[in-house]
Parts: C-alpha cells; structure tokens; sequence
C-alpha cells in the first residue's frame, strides 16, 4: 500500500471535488462561449451542436441553457455527495498543471502512432493515411482554437459527464461488481467516442485505436481527477497538437 503525503492527500482530496472542478471549469467554458459570441461566428464544434439540437428538439432552444446546465450537473453531484460548500481556491494551479501534464501525454501517444504508422508504410504497398480532428490544413486562427477548446468542453460533458455515469449506472444495476462496472462503462464509452469521431471522415484502424485510447484516457482522468481536469487536459491537448502542425 502506497501512502501519500499529507499535502498531497489533502489536494488529491480537495482538487476532485465537484465544486472545484466545476470553478476549474468556468473559465474555459467563458472563454469558448464568450469567444464565440464576440467572433461573430455562428458555427460550432459537432458535440456543442448535437446537445444544443437535442435540447431544441425538446422544446428549449435559449443560447446559455447548454452552458447552464452543466453547471448545474456539477452543482448537482456536489449537493448529492453532501462535501462541504468551499472552494478550494488553492488547487486550481495544480489541477491545471495536471492538464498540462495528460496533455503531455496524449501528445506522446500521438506521436507515437504516427511513428508506428509510418513504420507500417515502409512495409506496405498501401500507405495509411492518418486523419485525426486536430490535424487540418489551415493555420490556426483565433476561431479555430475556440473551437478545440470547446470541443474539449463538450465533448467531456456529453461523453464523460453524461454518457460515462449512466453507462456505469447502467451495468451497477445488472449487479456487476463496482471495479468490473467502471471499467467497461469507461471501455464501452471509449468505443462510442472513437466511433463518433469517424462519422463523415475517413477511417482506419490505426485512427480509431487511437480515438479509442484517447477516450479511455480521458475517461479515467474524469473519474480519478474529475471533469474539469478532464476538460482542460482535452482542450490543451486539441489546440497543441493544431499549432505543431501548423508549423510543419
């Protein structure tokens, strides 16, 4: 058994809990909505617009009711789990260079399937093309970068925050044990979000393994860390690997 430090307990602790996370969250959702609004731009990422037509097909179409919502879920989770109402102002800038680092991470993934597709090429006839959501032939732009940020955003409210408890909800219920319920709801979850991202592109094996290890990664983020981290490893990562390829 590893024991921890107390510190680092204490914020491990403290950093997870809904409320932190849902302040965590709050500037990166301001900075997606408001960027948008001042942009002009009407168009949006594919999660934003498929839960904004959901929400319109059901009889609510206000502008701020998406955004609203998740934060009410958040204040919601954190009411149910009966924490105490304080803000652990303290935790932020860990939690965000907890982003920096998964985001870290899944940039050396990236990287690596590129290595191994290229690898393969060599060896075949048939060179694989690799075509992930951040990769594009346009330079950045600010709108561009609102965009991934808020793919990061919505992508983690409707997979992660939605999607990945019901699921789990779902398989508690046919009385699977806890350990066995969480790792396929998470499993599961991965595969709906590899195969979202193939919808109206181009697909291979080696993009949608990767997709799939993205999801499973971010969904043990959400569930050891909690969604805020989960959203601002997602965002970093999506506009990282945009401005490294916009130099290549």
């Amino acid at each position: 058994m590893i024991v921890l430090p107390s510190g680092l307990t204490s914020y491990l602790e403290e950093s997870k809990t809904p409320l932190s996370n849902l302040v965590f969250y709050l500037p990166w959702l301001i900075l997606y909505e408001l960027g948008l609004w001042l942009s002009g731009d009407p168009y949006r990422n594919l999660a934003d617009t498929w839960l904004r037509n959901v929400l319109q097909w059901a009889g609510f179409s206000q502008y701020l009711l998406l955004p609203l919502l998740s934060c009410a879920i958040l204040l919601g989770w954190h009411h149910i789990s009966k924490q105490a109402w304080k803000i652990h102002w303290h935790c932020l800038p860990g939690m965000f260079l907890e982003c920096v680092a998964y985001a870290v991470l899944l940039i050396c993934i990236f990287r690596m399937q590129h290595v191994l597709v290229s690898a393969v090429d060599q060896l075949s006839d048939s060179p694989t093309t690799v075509t992930l959501d951040t990769e594009t032939a346009w330079s950045p732009n600010v709108h561009l970068l609102l965009m991934l940020v808020g793919a990061g955003i919505y992508e983690e409210l409707f997979f992660r925050l939605l999607l990945l408890p019901v699921t789990v909800w779902a398989l508690l219920r046919i009385e699977l044990k806890d350990w066995f319920a969480y790792t396929l709801g998470v499993v599961l979850v991965s595969v709906v979000f590899a195969a979202a991202h193939s919808i109206g592109a181009e697909q291979n094996w080696f993009t949608f393994a990767f997709r799939f290890l993205v999801g499973l990664i971010l969904g043990s983020i959400f569930l050891k860390r909690g969604f805020g981290v989960a959203v601002g490893a997602h965002a970093l990562y999506n506009v990282a690997v945009a401005l490294l390829y916009s130099v290549h």
